[in-house]
């Protein structure tokens, strides 16, 4: 049974997004308690992030996300409590169980609600079941029956009606009378109602007053409607407990109570806001120091172990984990941004205006002090608006953790049906671009994910036989520079062996023979690239039919970008993607230069050199122009012709020409311009979507005086040359 779930509730597209964020280093903690299981941090953090989406699921009638994350969520207790051991299989079925709450937690986002679970979900939590008996833990059916009477007890006590909180108070007698018969004496949970009443000390001071008022602003309200006062309360005690643990010197309970505040603050902060399940949470952070504040306690000794390892579930997470719970998206029309984009960018065309009157006036001697105060007053102006127009342009750019996070789970499940295991590593998922950025990586990286799953990592018995660990890894990072934003996928499989892609490409004739044996093993991998090239020795529904890493590369290309291949064999691979930063509306500063009549933009970002050169430099090769510059054969290529304004270059009628020598990665060459007319900040607009076949321009600028002077695409001019001639 499916329902629908409002596309417009703010809170609950919050929690989706937080819980999304939440759970994607989930695989990575969990990884690291197991290969360290003294790190108790991560195996409580790992805790707590599927508790509180257990809690929030409940909360917004998630059904489906809330049995499972709540089985889960047992499990993880059981191994945060040492009741049982994190073994290998444990590990990867854990790591799938994450997987799946993401896919939940998607469907709902587009806006499905699930009441039961599929098969498949139940057989992976069976799964975990049994593995968790398989390493000597696991509840026994006692258990697992008081496990599922508290929940029950917990939901009748939510609904905040009196005959439900009347027998929520039953189960919760009910499950006490058992724990103590099954505990055999084993004391109970600390619950702030049982701190009610008694005396408690610190330090030899009576707090008893102030662990009693503490307990009772942690008691949920009956009426179920949590406050800002109820919140307010909970921050004063615990401020003025930790006041008492500071003024005793009582550094480890004052670190833990500080903690603790600190997270209920997170919590009260954050869209989602304060629920019940949540709450407790931070309550078991202060129970240990509350219990150590009594003056006599037998069994302190006894639940001391199982206390120290609740209470380092409240270290203090790292400055990035708290920004990340903090930060609060805003959603807003593209269209609006687009349009208030515009509205600034027009700032810069009307400082361009300024700047033409202002040297319009210098020639007159009577307004010289006029015509400085212009000068200043357009500095000032220039300055803001450049920093405004960066504000707006920061508005479009959004986190490419919402590209990268659907990788892991997908090279973890392709991996899974070819029999492989992969481990999936992701870093810089930080970094911001332009949303439109982000659609357009997406269908080359998961080309290229795929082909990693597929073709690079190795069967365990493979690896095995290579002397490495079974598990294969995946690496994926994304940073920006100034221009580009560069991601990077590495992966320590098989590598890509360049004498079978060499008899590939003699086999499929691609090139000469005599070519193909002299070609370095780096050019020889490069010809994955190569449409139609495929090493797969059978078609599947993954690859092999010689389509997808020309596409690749294609599409990068179709956005300025370029994508290298490195590899290693039995080390590993690693392609590394560049792509320029776009946006519909762009502020750049280039040199205008003139042709004939006409004024282009030449992009300051592949302008290597401003110079003259002689006629007589200038030679010809195979009946095309070069010329030699600092030791660099280079194409020599007339602008005017480029931008059909003349018929030839011309460059034999005069001794000497302006030129100016650009770079991209494409190569080089050397522009023949009629004039160098000076350096600008102007506005450019894309083209593309006006005319067609105009990739020799890369957009339209607006000058002072309201004139327009087309941008040049250095990269599309360089592209189109012949082979060889830009070196």
């Amino acid at each position: 049974m499916t329902t629908t779930v409002d596309p417009n509730d703010e809170l609950l597209l919050a929690f989706i997004d937080e819980s999304l964020h939440s759970i994607h280093g989930l695989a990575d903690q969990i990884t690291a308690y197991l290969h360290n299981p003294a790190n108790s941090d991560s195996i409580n953090g790992v805790f707590r992030t599927v508790h509180s989406i257990k809690g929030n699921a409940g909360f917004f009638g998630l059904s489906a996300i809330k049995k499972f994350a709540h089985s889960v969520e047992n499990t993880l207790d059981d191994i945060r409590n040492q009741k049982l051991s994190l073994s290998e299989e444990l590990n990867r079925a854990l790591i799938d169980s994450f997987d799946r709450i993401n896919s939940l937690l998607q469907e709902v986002e587009q806006n499905e609600v699930r009441d039961e679970l599929s098969a498949e979900e139940v057989a992976l939590l069976e799964r975990i079941t049994e593995l968790s008996h398989e390493s000597g833990g696991g509840c026994s059916s006692e258990e697992a029956l008081a496990r599922e009477l508290q929940a029950l007890a917990q939901e009748m006590s939510a609904a905040g009606f009196p005959e439900s909180l009347r027998w929520s108070e039953k189960l919760s007698e009910l499950i006490g009378d058992s724990e103590e018969e099954a505990e055999s004496g084993e004391a109970a949970a600390l619950e702030p109602a049982s701190v009610l009443t008694g005396d408690f000390e610190l330090g030899g001071e009576d707090v008893s007053q102030l662990i009693h008022d503490l307990a009772k602003a942690f008691i949920w309200p009956e009426d179920g409607k949590w406050t800002d006062d109820h919140s307010g309360l909970v921050i004063d005690r615990l401020a003025d407990l930790a006041t008492i643990c500071r003024t005793h010197d009582s550094k480890s309970d004052l670190e833990k109570i500080e903690a603790a505040a600190k997270d209920f603050k997170v919590i009260y902060q954050s869209p989602i806001g304060v629920d019940q399940g949540l709450l407790s949470v931070v309550w078991d952070n202060v129970a240990p120091v509350i219990e150590r504040c009594r003056p006599q306690e037998p069994v302190v000794e006894v639940a001391a172990p199982v206390q120290e390892t609740t209470a380092e579930a409240a270290a203090p997470e790292s400055p990035a984990a708290q920004q990340a719970k903090r930060a609060r998206s805003i959603r807003v029309n593209e269209n609006h941004l687009d349009r208030f984009l515009d509205d600034v960018s027009a700032l810069f065309i009307t400082c361009e205006r300024l700047k033409d009157v202002q040297c319009r006036m210098a020639v007159s001697e009577s307004v010289g002090e006029l015509v400085e105060e212009l000068r200043q007053i357009n500095v000032t102006f220039s300055t803001q608006a450049n920093e405004l127009q960066k504000s707006v342009v920061s508005l479009r750019k959004v986190p490419v953790r919402g590209l990268l996070s659907k990788f892991p789970p997908m090279a973890r499940k392709l991996a899974n049906d070819l029999g492989k295991q992969i481990d999936v590593h992701i870093e810089g998922e930080e970094v911001e671009v332009d949303k439109s950025l982000i659609e357009d990586l997406d269908s080359p990286l998961t080309h290229m994910i795929r082909n990693v799953a597929d073709h690079a990592i190795e069967t365990p018995q493979e690896r095995i036989e290579r002397g490495v660990n079974e598990t294969g890894n995946l690496w994926i990072k994304a940073e920006t520079t100034r221009t580009h934003v560069v991601i990077t996928i590495r992966d320590d499989g098989r590598g890509i062996d360049a004498s079978r892609i060499r008899q590939k490409a003699i086999d499929k004739n691609i090139m000469p023979v005599e070519q193909l044996q002299a070609m370095p093993d780096a050019e020889v991998i490069d010809l994955i690239f190569h449409p139609g090239f495929s090493t797969a020795e059978k078609i599947t529904d993954v690859s092999g039919r010689g389509v997808g890493m020309d596409v690749v590369r294609t599409t990068i290309r179709d956005h300025d970008g370029d994508v290298q291949v490195a590899s290693v064999v039995n080390e590993g691979t690693t392609f590394t993607i560049e792509i320029p930063i776009r946006q519909a509306v762009l502020v750049i500063e280039g040199l205008l230069v003139g042709v004939e009549e006409e004024q282009f933009v030449i992009p300051f970002e592949n302008i290597r050199e401003v110079m003259e050169i002689d006629a007589a430099e200038i030679k010809t090769c195979h009946g095309l122009p070069m010329t030699v510059v600092r030791g660099q054969t280079v194409s020599v290529v007339s602008l005017a012709e480029q931008m059909e304004l003349r018929a030839n270059t011309g460059w034999e009628e005069q001794s000497r020409h302006a030129a100016v020598l650009v770079a991209s990665k494409q190569g080089a060459a050397c522009f023949l311009v009629d004039r160098v007319i000076g350096k600008r900040k102007v506005v450019v607009n894309d083209l593309q979507n006006v005319l067609e076949n105009c990739n020799r321009i890369g957009g339209v600028a607006q000058l002072g005086g309201g004139r327009l002077s087309l941008v040049v695409s250095v990269p599309e001019i360089v592209k189109t040359m012949a082979p060889g001639m830009a070196v």
